[in-house]
């Protein structure tokens, strides 16, 4: 429509939406994992934890890491995470795939909520409303 302005969401809005798409990937995972069911979307529910989700989590967390890429990083870290959490677990003869995944999503999805959190509390929004009983 003309005259109407695109709005350009501000990058807290971005890094939410994205920290809620990967929280969305590990539960859906585990909630098809739990119910069992195989196909498809399972597999690329799988996938798109396993290269996504715990590098997310990290770099949530420690914006500094995603200055240059974000995405990039977090594919980097996530493949870095379950490749080293499986083959910890293989050394130590404690191969339980389903168990490690529940571990995994357990912790990022933690992660992911602490990054939310995070920038709640330091977004400059929040920072200008004033708290009841307080002095301003």
């Amino acid at each position: 429509m003309p005259g109407r302005q695109r709005q350009i969401p501000s990058p807290q809005r971005l890094d939410d939406a994205i920290d809620l798409l990967a929280a969305a990937v590990a539960a859906g995972l585990s909630a098809v994992a739990a119910v069992g069911h195989a196909g498809l979307p399972r597999t690329l529910l799988a996938l798109g934890f396993a290269g996504f989700v715990p590098g997310r989590a990290i770099v949530t967390n420690w914006p500094r890491l995603g200055a240059w890429s974000q995405a990039a990083i977090a594919m980097v870290l996530s493949i870095a995470i379950v490749t080293l959490v499986a083959m910890i677990a293989l050394w130590a003869h404690a191969w339980h795939p389903l168990l490690l995944f529940q571990f995994e999503a357990g912790l990022s999805l933690a992660g992911l909520a602490a990054g939310v959190l995070r920038r709640r509390r330091h977004s400059p929004a929040t920072a200008a409303v004033p708290r009841p009983g307080g002095s301003g």
